[in-house]
């Protein structure tokens, strides 16, 4: 899959729109904090893991300071009903896993209703408000 942009919407589950909504909102994090955030929606893992999916993006995509290797993937799989937040080894303290956890939990109820637009602002701002910037 290709990087379009701050969102890459392979699977189509976004308006034009929104994703410029959104991207706008994951400049506006990155210039505050200087993390790079992205979303990546796909039509399909291809039999992949999520986790080995989302964490291959990000190194393929280059997301983060090359220094601080302090990137975060918003990955959503329709299809599969699957939704990973991978981090680079730098954001890995500030964003645990079991913090990227609960902004996914945070992050279901729209998306069950498949609204994911909603679910994922909802989860920008969750981890905008862990990783410290509370626009």
């Amino acid at each position: 899959m290709a990087m379009t942009g701050r969102v890459t919407d392979a699977a189509e589950i976004l308006t034009g729109e929104e994703e410029a909504r959104l991207s706008d909102r994951l400049a506006r994090y990155e210039m505050r904090t200087k993390h790079q955030m992205v979303i990546a929606t796909t039509s399909s893992l291809h039999g992949a893991r999520v986790d080995n999916f989302g964490t291959c993006l990000g190194e393929r995509w280059e997301i983060g300071r090359q220094d601080h290797d302090d990137g975060i993937v918003i990955l959503v799989a329709p299809k599969e009903q699957q939704i990973r937040i991978a981090t680079g080894l730098g954001m890995e303290k500030i964003l645990t896993d079991d913090k990227a956890l609960a902004v996914i939990h945070e992050m279901l109820p729209q998306f069950e209703i498949q609204d994911y637009a909603g679910g994922l602002s909802t989860g920008i701002d969750a981890i905008a408000a862990q990783t410290g910037d509370t626009e």
